[in-house]
């Protein structure tokens, strides 16, 4: 099954473009081809929503095992929907407790050169950016809520990239994932506001309604950060669906309330040995 040109699997969706970069694994999960039960069902991916511990666990290693990665370190932080960046280094990747350990970071944006190592960032209607600089084997993952976005994150991975490693931007593919869209993200005066006051083109993103609230794109929003970054339009591939949309593929906190699942959004440099 395809939505325009994207892959769809039982677990997991991808984007043909990035399946054509042989130096990386990416992937975006649906709420498919699990074991956990209502409300959880099916590929809950959290342990941090009240779904059984092992039931995740399954969950997590059906879908490693379909992206044939089962046995590599799952880099996991704690999303506090800020603008924090953590580089995932050779210092890090030694810590004693690694990669557990990071389940303290408080981040919302990991960056990588070290093949083997999964980023990951978990989502329930925030936007998935996942990231590959082809040149210097760089990759990123960014978990893009409205107040991470209002901070202009993925420009900021961007800079940290250049600063970094010496990315130049035109040289950076980026995948956004399911997210929820314009259709169904109303949100109140306050969320525009810092919008208004953080992008010079916010009504490009943004619709009035009746009621006086307003209709976001957060996809649209963090597209044009990228674009403003340098990353050229025809390297920006986008997933298409709204999460809200699709109960039957994906989780929606906004529609489903709070005891819901959470789908991820992956992606890793591999191994020159396991490039295929």
């Amino acid at each position: 099954m395809k939505k325009a040109g994207v892959e769809l699997n039982l677990r997991y969706l991808q984007l043909p473009r990035l399946r054509l970069c042989a130096e990386i694994t990416h992937a975006f999960s649906t709420r498919r081809g699990g074991v956990s039960n209502p409300p959880f069902s099916s590929l809950n991916l959290s342990f941090n929503v009240g779904d059984d511990r092992e039931s995740v666990r399954e969950n997590r290693c059906r879908l490693l095992s379909d992206l044939e990665i089962g046995d590599r370190p799952l880099v996991k932080v704690r999303q506090v929907h800020g603008d924090e960046i953590l580089l995932i280094d050779e210092e890090v990747a030694k810590r004693t407790a690694f990669p557990g350990g990071l389940l303290s970071e408080s981040k919302d944006a990991l960056i990588t050169a070290r093949a083997g190592i999964i980023l990951t960032v978990f989502v329930a209607d925030c936007v998935p950016l996942l990231l590959f600089d082809r040149a210097k084997k760089v990759i990123a993952a960014v978990h893009a809520g409205w107040r991470s976005t209002a901070a202009r994150l993925a420009e900021k991975v961007i800079c940290r990239m250049e600063q970094d490693f010496g990315t130049r931007p035109e040289d950076c593919v980026v995948a956004i994932g399911p997210s929820i869209g314009i259709c169904c993200y109303e949100v109140d005066e306050p969320v525009i506001q810092a919008f208004r006051e953080g992008f010079a083109h916010w009504s490009q993103w943004a619709t009035e309604t009746e009621k006086g609230t307003w209709h976001l794109d957060l996809s649209g929003a963090n597209r044009a950060l990228l674009l403003e970054s340098g990353v050229l339009p025809d390297s920006i591939f986008s997933a298409g669906y709204c999460v809200s949309c699709h109960s039957e593929l994906f989780y929606s906190h906004r529609r489903d309330g709070k005891r819901t699942g959470r789908m991820v959004g992956l992606i890793m440099l591999r191994d020159e040995d396991d490039r295929h």
